[in-house]
């Protein structure tokens, strides 16, 4: 079981932003920029290839209605959607997942100081700052009532 399996079962907490019974979406505990949220799918597959059409539509389609959430309920201008399909491209969960991460004006440079930072330091399985799972959650709510229908 990946970490995400665990966090889907309750075992370990998470900020959901949406549920339903192909995939969640969830707050990331070391975001790159303030609302960085993850789209999963429930089946514990590592690579998009072993995922069916639908299910794959499905997950971009939930990464999609995030973004805008982001856009409406944080002001965010953009996101960035990114997939480390495998460990041959940094993947350290080996679970499917998409980042889906908002961007901010005059954000640029420390958003790429960022994401550089995210992807070479994932492997030191950082926590939060002990009022960091507040500070998820409400964010978490914010974006998760910003959720636009499906299709919307």
């Amino acid at each position: 079981m990946t970490i995400f399996d665990h966090l889907m079962a309750g075992a370990l907490p998470a900020s959901f932003v949406h549920q339903d019974e192909e995939c969640v979406a969830f707050m990331d505990i070391n975001p790159i920029t303030r609302g960085h949220v993850l789209v999963v799918p429930r089946k514990s597959v590592a690579t998009l290839d072993e995922l069916d059409a639908d299910l794959r539509g499905h997950l971009w389609e939930v990464a999609r209605r995030v973004g805008v959430a982001q856009r409406q309920a944080l002001g965010s201008l953009a996101q960035h959607l990114l997939v480390n399909d495998g460990k041959g491209a940094s993947q350290t969960v080996p679970h499917v997942h998409i980042h889906v991460i908002p961007r901010y004006g005059g954000d640029t440079l420390r958003t790429v100081t960022r994401l550089i930072w995210h992807i070479s330091l994932l492997a030191a399985k950082r926590r939060p700052r002990e009022n960091g799972r507040d500070a998820l959650e409400a964010l978490a709510q914010r974006i998760a009532a910003a959720m636009p229908a499906t299709g919307g």
